[in-house]
C-alpha cells in the first residue's frame, strides 16, 4: 500500500518516458583475478536487462515512480528483457524487431576493475525506426513529462537522431533530458536540452580540453549553460557532483565507500536527479539526492539497484558545500 500511494503521488506530479536504443542481456561475472588464456571457476553469473535508459527506469521505479521504457527489442532474448523490465515495475513499450538483442559480458575482478565484452547493434530497417518514432511520440504526452535520453547511438542511426528529439520536445513542451558521450551528445545539445549529465571524462571530449580542478569543470559547465542548456550536471566520482546553471553552481560531496561495482552508477544518479525533479525539491537537494543514489549504488554488486533506504543512509553523509569551500 505504501508504494502504491508514493507511485500516485509521483504520477499526480509527471512520469518519465525512458530511451533505450540498444538494449541487451548484460551477464555479469565474478573473478579474483583476470588471467587471459586459462580456465576460471565463477560463482553464478548475474544476468540483468541492461541499457542506460532501462537502468534509469528500473531504479525510478523502484523509488514509486512512474517510468516507461521504450527503443527497440528482438528475439528470445528480446523476449527475456522485456519480462524482466516489467517484473521490476516498468511499462515497456518496446518496438520489436526481427534481429536479436545482443548480449554483453562483464567480467569484474576482486579489486572491481572491469573488463567488458560487448556485441554489435541488431539491424534496424526504415519500417522499425518509422514505427518507434510513431511510438514515442504517443508515449510523450503532458507538459509535466521528463523524456530522458540515454546511451550512444547504434550504428547505422543518424548521428543527429537525439538533437532531432530534443527539438521535437521542446515544440511539444516536454522535458528533456540526454546523457550520451561523443559527436551525438555533441549534437544533441545543440538542441538546448532542458539537462545534460556527463561525467566528466565526457565533458573533457566534449570541449576539447583537460579539467584538472573542480573550477575548471564549473566554467566549463557554465560555458555549456549559458550557451541554451537549462542545467549541466557533471558527475565526478569520488569528488561529488557538480551541478551549473547558466548563474548558479552546486557542488555535492559524496562519502567514501567500497566499491562493489560502478556499473550503471551514472544510470542512478540520472534516476535520482528525475526524482527530484519529478517531487519538486530544490536543485540543490535533487543533486544531493542523486549524489546519494549514485554512491549507494556503486556498494550493490553486477547491475543491482540500491533501495531507498540504502539512499536516504547515503544521505546522511552526503553535503552541499559552497563552491571553492
Amino acid at each position: 500500500m505504501e508504494r502504491e500511494g508514493a507511485q500516485s503521488a509521483a504520477r499526480a506530479l509527471g512520469r518519465v518516458v525512458t530511451v533505450t536504443l540498444n538494449p541487451a542481456v548484460d551477464l555479469f561475472v565474478s573473478v579474483k583475478r583476470l588471467q587471459p588464456g586459462t580456465l576460471h571457476r565463477v560463482p553464478t553469473p548475474l544476468q540483468h536487462a541492461g541499457g542506460k535508459g532501462i537502468n534509469v527506469a528500473k531504479m525510478l521505479a523502484g523509488l514509486g515512480v512512474p517510468a516507461v521504457a521504450t527503443g527497440f527489442l528482438g528475439g528470445n532474448r528480446g523476449n527475456w528483457l522485456h519480462e524482466e523490465i516489467v517484473r521490476q515495475g516498468v511499462d515497456s513499450r518496446f518496438v520489436r524487431i526481427a534481429d536479436e538483442s545482443r548480449v554483453n559480458v562483464k567480467v569484474i575482478d576482486e579489486d572491481g576493475t572491469l573488463t567488458e565484452l560487448n556485441s554489435p547493434a541488431p539491424q534496424f530497417t526504415e519500417a522499425d525506426w518509422r514505427m518507434f518514432g510513431d511510438t514515442l511520440k504517443q508515449l510523450c504526452t503532458g507538459a509535466d513529462s521528463w523524456l530522458a535520453l540515454c546511451g550512444n547511438l547504434p550504428a547505422g542511426c543518424q548521428l543527429d537522431w537525439y538533437k532531432n528529439v530534443i527539438e521535437w520536445a521542446k515544440a511539444h513542451h516536454i522535458k528533456t533530458l540526454l546523457d550520451a558521450s561523443g559527436e551525438a551528445f555533441a549534437l544533441g545539445i545543440e538542441a538546448k536540452p532542458d539537462v545534460i549529465k556527463p561525467n566528466q571524462h565526457e565533458l573533457e571530449q566534449l570541449l576539447g580540453q583537460t579539467l584538472t580542478s573542480e573550477e575548471d569543470v564549473v566554467r566549463a559547465a557554465t560555458q555549456i549553460a549559458r550557451a541554451g542548456v537549462g542545467l549541466v550536471v557533471v558527475s565526478m566520482g569520488e569528488q561529488g557532483i557538480v551541478a551549473v546553471t547558466s548563474s548558479v553552481a552546486v557542488h555535492v560531496r559524496v562519502p567514501r565507500v567500497p566499491v562493489v561495482s560502478s556499473v550503471g552508477a551514472g544510470d542512478t544518479v540520472v534516476a535520482g536527479l528525475l526524482y527530484g525533479f519529478i517531487h519538486r525539491l530544490s536543485l540543490p537537494e535533487a543533486v544531493r539526492f542523486a549524489a546519494a543514489a549514485g554512491t549507494a549504488k556503486v556498494q550493490k554488486p553486477g547491475n543491482l539497484h540500491p533501495s531507498k533506504a540504502d539512499i536516504e543512509d547515503c544521505l546522511k553523509t552526503t553535503v552541499i558545500v559552497e563552491m571553492g569551500e
